[in-house]
């Protein structure tokens, strides 16, 4: 049985489940993540009764399903917010969303980018991804026409702007700001700041 076809007395537990894989991936990182015996003695007394979700799979995907699904509706909010404004505006608000909803949730960020780990058409990451790519593309070619930016093709730029940002994000994920300079505390700021002058970059100046 799948975490989507619980039986109506467990719906109620699943967020329970969820917070459980999130808890083991924290603690023990993606690479180990299982069930071990004593998990269902402790704080995860959820999945004792659901054996057939407790294992790494199954785990990993309900975990990317919810944080696909938080993503893509917080960019939605980004970019409605700021549908008065320019396309470019509307990218910048769309990148800066994205990081700080990496920031905000870097297990779950985590497990989304290790799809190898995961179901992809199950855990609806494919999908998701597609429609972030359309919105990056439709707002990338946009700016394009509005002669905001330079770029040598939409493609290429799609792809340098999900290169730039994904690389922000997973060096905060994997800890690596601290060893270049950027606390803890900064980290958010300095991602969305490095944004800015990546798109800075771009702008047409003649």
């Amino acid at each position: 049985m799948s975490v989507a076809e619980f039986p109506h007395d467990t719906v109620a537990r699943q967020s329970d489940v969820l917070q459980a894989a999130i808890d083991f991936v924290r603690r023990d990182g993606i690479g180990p993540m299982a069930v071990p015996a004593n998990a269902r003695q402790s704080d995860v007394d959820a999945l004792g009764d659901t054996p057939s979700i407790a294992q790494r799979l199954e785990l990993l995907t309900a975990v990317a399903k919810e944080a696909i699904s938080g993503l893509v509706t917080s960019l939605q909010a980004a970019i409605l917010d700021a549908q008065n404004a320019t396309a470019l505006a509307q990218w910048r608000a769309m990148g800066h969303a994205f990081l700080r909803w990496a920031h905000d949730n870097p297990v779950q960020f985590q497990v989304m980018s290790t799809p190898a780990l995961v179901d992809l058409n199950a855990s609806g990451l494919a999908e998701g991804y597609r429609h972030i790519r359309a919105e990056l593309r439709r707002l990338i070619a946009a700016a394009a026409a509005d002669g905001d930016i330079y770029c040598i093709s939409v493609e290429d730029t799609l792809v340098s702007t999900r290169s730039f940002i994904y690389g922000l994000a997973r060096m905060h994920v994997d800890g690596h700001f601290p060893g270049w300079g950027v606390r803890d505390n900064e980290a958010l700021s300095t991602m969305q700041r490095l944004f800015d002058s990546y798109l800075y970059r771009l702008r047409r100046t003649l």
